[in-house]
């Protein structure tokens, strides 16, 4: 079987498991968000389900499939858990509600109703807290409160978050190469980029015969983790280790433009391990999810190799991300305790080089905007920051308008073209809250 072009597997399989991709399509060639209710029609009803309505590892990425894959992972891949504990949940106190439906948009020189947008965002899951209370809580298809739904590299921000953490507690130097913590990757590209490069993106390497560029399907690292098939004569690594091992050299670190890349996810997933003895996965459930008083396990994608994907392995439902989201808003704190140093987030919310994130790709899509610590920055007039995930998972955060707003979506748009719609919509929410 000859090589796959990546034209091709983006056929498909789409772009939806690429890396975050840059430059708005033409909306002509934009794909729609997914709206059909898998349960409605027919995706793995029944016993079994009809053969046509399967899913497995080649179609679970197509537009059809894809729905039902985000809040399904742990059925399509190997996963690991992300304990709770057994402590009591920390309650979501209900507050004044605000009927999000009443609000309108401004899209494309019209104004939309928000329920118009839910349909053009593919959304699962809405969730809106203001000043720590849930104000709406909405869900779509067959999404639920209990639904562990796909993260993507949202698990990114968490990984940033714990890095961050442990170099306030002095266990980790961000200033230092990888290979002080990995001496594995000293053979590798990736060891000679300081932690902080690594977090920042600002890590120059390629991974086979590409460097990964915004608006392109990462394809050698997808084949690598194993969640994209590989051709039969592949001979590309097998795993993310060694994906990371096999990075080569390119221009130098910490020049250039902003360049994403989920191979420098991976390096700080791997440091983190050999710092605390512990994978991501164990380090978010003891170091996040216990101490913010999550209410589910989450789920953690593995490799093929069963290593955790640190670049986007975290599934979790939409309540337990917006009490992670609450913990960043009020600088490491739940309720009255201090469970991340405040000055993690201070760092954090410090920003990164904008000049750098400027002369990528991605400043089509957040114009005015940077990159630090694996989160992304607005630098708006609400001093808001998020997470991002394929497929339009969002975990926003407006500091200033003392909101956080979680949205899990099945949208199969690469290029983020609907991210003004999104951003929009954020921040008519919170102007709404605190009119």
């Amino acid at each position: 079987m000859p090589k796959l072009h990546p034209r091709a597997l983006l056929s498909t399989l789409s772009a939806v498991m690429a890396c975050t991709c840059a430059h708005a399509a033409e909306p002509a060639r934009t794909p729609p968000a997914i709206v059909d209710v898998p349960s409605q029609v027919g995706i793995m009803v029944g016993m079994p389900p009809l053969p046509e309505n399967q899913v497995n590892l080649r179609n679970y990425a197509t537009p059809r499939f894809m729905r039902w894959t985000l809040s399904h992972m742990s059925s399509v891949f190997s996963t690991e858990r992300v304990s709770r504990g057994s402590g009591m949940p920390v309650a979501l106190p209900q507050g004044p509600a605000l009927d999000v439906d009443a609000l309108s948009v401004d899209w494309q020189g019209q104004k939309i109703t928000m329920t118009q947008a839910y349909r053009l965002l593919g959304a699962d899951a809405l969730l809106v807290l203001h000043r720590g209370q849930l104000v709406f809580e909405r869900y779509f298809g067959d999404v639920t409160p209990a639904t562990v739904h796909a993260t993507n590299s949202c698990t990114k921000s968490f990984v940033g978050t714990l890095a961050v953490t442990l170099a306030q507690e002095g266990k980790l130097d961000l200033k230092a190469p990888a290979s002080r913590y990995v001496p594995e990757l000293a053979a590798s590209a990736l060891g000679s980029a300081t932690v902080q490069e690594l977090l920042d993106m600002r890590a120059n390497f390629r991974i086979g015969d590409d460097v990964h560029q915004a608006g392109s399907l990462q394809v050698g690292a997808l084949q690598a983790y194993g969640v994209l098939p590989r051709p039969a004569d592949y001979a590309g690594p097998d795993g993310a280790i060694a994906m990371m091992l096999a990075a080569k050299a390119t221009t130098p670190h910490g020049t250039g433009p902003m360049r994403y890349d989920n191979g420098s996810a991976e390096a700080v997933g791997w440091v983190l391990s050999r710092v605390t003895g512990k994978s991501v996965p164990e380090l978010i459930g003891e170091r996040l999810w216990q101490p913010i008083g999550a209410e589910r396990d989450g789920d953690f994608l593995l490799d093929s190799r069963k290593t955790p994907i640190a670049a986007f392995g975290l599934q979790a439902s939409a309540r337990d991300l917006a009490r992670f989201g609450e913990m960043i808003r009020r600088q490491g704190r739940v309720g009255d305790r201090q469970v991340l140093p405040a000055a993690a987030i201070d760092e954090i919310r410090r920003g990164g080089d904008r000049a750098a994130f400027a002369a990528s790709g991605d400043a089509a899509v957040l114009p005015g905007g940077s990159y630090h610590d694996f989160w992304w920055f607005n630098h708006d007039a609400l001093d808001s920051f998020q997470c991002q995930g394929q497929f339009a998972q969002r975990v926003w955060i407006a500091p200033k308008a003392e909101t956080v707003i979680v949205l899990l979506s099945a949208d199969p748009d690469a290029s983020r073209s609907r991210e003004p719609l999104r951003l929009t919509a954020f921040r008519t929410i919170a102007g709404a809250l605190n009119r």
